[in-house]
């Protein structure tokens, strides 16, 4: 019963994790993608 208390312990902690790293990503997905769109000439990264 102790395994499964801390597992769902660490539920919040894990969610909240894989939601900053979900939202970092469609930040730097959006922000290549309209780089892209938007000068497509100048490729300087």
């Amino acid at each position: 019963m102790n395994a499964m208390a801390g597992i769902f312990d660490y539920i919040p902690i894990i969610s909240a994790v894989l939601f900053g790293i979900g939202l970092v990503g469609v930040m730097v997905y959006e922000r290549s993608r309209t780089r892209q769109s938007k000068e497509p000439e100048s490729s300087t990264s």
